[in-house]
């Protein structure tokens, strides 16, 4: 038969073992608990990264289609560039008037032509063809063959241009 002192020591040992069970299930608790935390505040910013991705791809939606049009738009100045063969006055106010409204569509849609000539080369926005010895301070852009264009913050098509040597 056991005694009151065996009944205590398997009483405070089953405690203990509780205690123990306890401490051990509390701390898998709070290490699952951190996990979820560092899980849902992985989760948000994957979140915020993917939104943001989504407005960039949004905002640069349609570029190739414009790059096509300023293409367009380089041939009119080409055809403006030999305007003496033009005899019809109305035929040249006409095809400017054409060049102005694609200007104007681009321009009410975050494209923009950049000036270049008389401006340091930034290999950012200006592709030289060549350079050309001048009075001028090398680097410094002397003359456009196309004109650069910039679509919201981004280079949308370097301008090509010669540079001083």
């Amino acid at each position: 038969m056991p005694t009151k002192k065996t009944k205590k020591n398997t009483s405070n040992k089953k405690n203990n073992d509780f205690k123990k069970k306890i401490s051990e299930l509390e701390l898998e608790l709070e290490k699952k608990n951190d996990k979820n935390i560092r899980l849902l505040a992985e989760f948000d910013n994957y979140k915020q990264r993917t939104s943001r991705l989504m407005i960039e791809n949004n905002k640069y939606e349609g570029m190739d289609f414009i790059k096509n049009i300023l293409s367009v738009i380089d041939d009119i100045d080409r055809v403006l560039q030999i305007k003496e063969l033009i005899k019809n006055k109305s035929i040249l106010d006409g095809i400017n008037l054409i060049k102005s409204k694609f200007i104007s569509i681009l321009e009410h849609n975050g494209v923009v032509a950049y000036d270049s000539i008389g401006e340091e080369f930034n290999p950012d926005l200006h592709e030289a063809l060549m350079t050309k010895k001048s009075g001028k301070k090398s680097n410094i852009v002397l003359e456009e063959y196309e004109i650069g264009y910039k679509y919201h913050d981004k280079v949308l098509r370097h301008s090509k241009v010669v540079v001083s040597e």
